[in-house]
């Protein structure tokens, strides 16, 4: 029997303009999206990532960052990170959507990453 996924979206406010992008490319797994006026909530099988949109000057958007990561079972660890860019552009444009696709991609990668490692590393001990 095969089991399918649906997928949740609630767009609405300035972040609607990152929507799509993080749909296609950030985060095509994702079981979760969120994009609520200046925050978007994005839920995948290994973390659940909650991002603001600020405006620290009238040039300048700031992307802070909240996610947790959770590890298989059965060592089923936990880990939390929360870190800030800065993007030199309006909270609509495309430049911050692509810098928000980008860090989401990249935490993600190191994530897993450091996971592998870290199985390499018990496995030769």
């Amino acid at each position: 029997m095969r089991t399918t996924h649906r997928r949740h979206a609630a767009i609405t406010g300035s972040a609607i303009r990152h929507a799509g992008l993080l749909c296609t490319e950030a985060v095509p797994d994702a079981r979760r999206l969120s994009c609520v006026e200046d925050t978007i909530r994005i839920e995948v099988p290994e973390a659940e990532f909650r991002i603001r949109l600020t405006r620290p000057t009238p040039a300048t958007t700031r992307l802070c960052f909240q996610a947790v990561f959770r590890e298989d079972e059965p060592a089923g660890g936990t880990w939390w990170s929360s870190w800030e860019v800065d993007v030199t552009a309006p909270a609509t444009s495309p430049e911050v959507g692509h810098a928000l696709a980008a860090e989401v991609t990249h935490s993600r990668h190191t994530f897993a990453t450091a996971l592998a490692d870290a199985q390499h590393g018990a496995e030769a001990a």
